[in-house]
């Protein structure tokens, strides 16, 4: 390459996605955080302009097409134009959420933006100065689900410097719904950079070539914890790749694991709970919705058992946080812990609790796939699984093993309460 080359890598925007369980934010804050993606995405911008990147690169899910969300549509042309402002190209591939059939409004884009086709794989150059530095590779999703392997399509000329792919993905899957491809389909195409777009999580799966999930700029949901951004890309004359990843999260959702063996009383819960806040206040510095899991074992598992004084808690830890900028908002309490009991002893008498304990065993001692098959079928012969459609056939191994171990430690709890009673 005769000159340097300078890009913005995102995707996955959503714009207009909705938080929920904000309702005890105070008005000030919740017109910020309420449109959180569309403000990730404006420093997104605002990095393109301050780097003066030569382009920006999209790699789908710009919305979240259920919503057909006009709002959304007319945030993001308008962030658009911003670049055209300022000379940045930008080149965009549709994914999953934001197909070609859901762009309803018919909203026109501005003249420096390439909308890579649905019917076929399109190079398009990028263009310094007058002078061809690179190439942009890309293909879009007519629909929703695209179970076709686009990556076999794409195919570097031998006479392209710099090669870059486009690609709404999941990468290790040929059953998936999203363009379904492997890491080696990827490698021989011959891209030096494949700008990859579904997967939420910045990842680098391979370095020679770069393939790179940027992840979205701004988690959604309690699931998606830590930092979120963009990847910011410089390319030397000599075609050297170097990546940096760039926050751009207006709100963080984080998780913090809190063991109770130790913990004797409330107010010992309540200050280890108030510790963790205090800690991830100061290591984020921005508003956060905190998930707080309590495991190990110990006498409090009982107390967290208790819907009311969960809530009690919950509604007081948010009051807390009114008012403040960089505000820990406790979203949900999951109780990961279990009683403090010596379980090999407790389950030699011979009583319900002791059956109970040994039926919960035997499914511990299977194989892992055979647990979970056990485990799936229990769920399946329950009277209520048809009512859940497809929610019930979605639920994964790892929420099935997750729903088993705490249904395990709150049976015998309710056992021996009853026990007592």
């Amino acid at each position: 390459m005769a000159k340097s080359l300078r890009f913005i890598h995102c995707g996955d925007l959503h714009l207009g996605s909705p938080f929920h369980d904000i309702a005890m934010i105070d008005d000030r804050w919740q017109r910020i955080v309420g449109k959180a993606p569309v403000r990730a995405f404006q420093k997104i911008v605002q990095i393109a302009i301050d780097k003066k990147v030569h382009a920006v690169l999209i790699t789908g899910d710009v919305y979240t097409s259920a919503d057909h969300n006009l709002t959304a549509q007319l945030d993001y042309v308008r962030l658009l134009h911003k670049l055209a402002q300022n000379d940045i190209q930008v080149f965009a591939v549709m994914g999953n959420h934001d197909p070609l059939e859901a762009w309803k409004a018919k909203i026109p884009f501005p003249p420096n933006v390439h909308i890579f086709s649905t019917e076929q794989v399109e190079r398009v150059p990028l263009i310094v100065e007058g002078e061809e530095v690179a190439v942009v590779y890309g293909q879009s999703y007519a629909k929703s689900e695209q179970r076709e392997n686009i990556a076999w399509k794409f195919s570097r000329s031998t006479a392209d410097r710099y090669a870059i792919g486009m690609l709404h993905t999941q990468v290790g899957s040929h059953q998936s719904s999203y363009a379904p491809c492997t890491l080696t389909d990827l490698k021989e195409c011959g891209m030096d950079y494949w700008a990859l777009g579904h997967v939420h999580t910045y990842q680098v799966l391979c370095e020679k070539p770069y393939i790179v999930y940027a992840g979205n700029p701004q988690g959604l949901d309690c699931t998606e914890t830590g930092a979120r951004g963009c990847c910011y890309v410089e390319v030397g004359p000599y075609g050297t790749t170097d990546i940096e990843f760039m926050d751009t999260s207006i709100v963080r959702w984080a998780a913090a694991d809190i063991p109770i063996d130790d913990i004797e009383s409330v107010s010992e819960l309540r200050e280890a709970v108030r510790l963790a806040k205090e800690k991830l206040r100061r290591e984020i510095g921005k508003p956060t919705f905190l998930t707080i899991n309590f495991t190990g074992a110990g006498s409090m598992y009982h107390v967290i058992n208790n819907p009311e004084a969960t809530q009690y808690w919950i509604d007081s830890w948010r009051e807390e946080e009114q008012g403040k900028y960089a505000f820990v908002m406790v979203e949900r309490l999951r109780n990961m812990a279990r009683p403090k009991i010596n379980l090999t002893e407790r389950s030699k008498l011979p009583d319900t609790v002791g059956d109970y304990l040994n039926m919960s065993d035997q499914l511990d001692t299977l194989a892992p796939e055979e647990k979970i098959k056990a485990l799936r079928d229990i769920l399946m012969q329950r009277p209520e699984f048809e009512r859940l459609g497809a929610y019930g056939q979605a639920v994964s191994d790892a929420r099935l093993l997750e729903a088993f171990e705490k249904a395990k430690w709150l049976g015998m709890q309710k056992l021996l309460d009853d026990k007592r009673g």
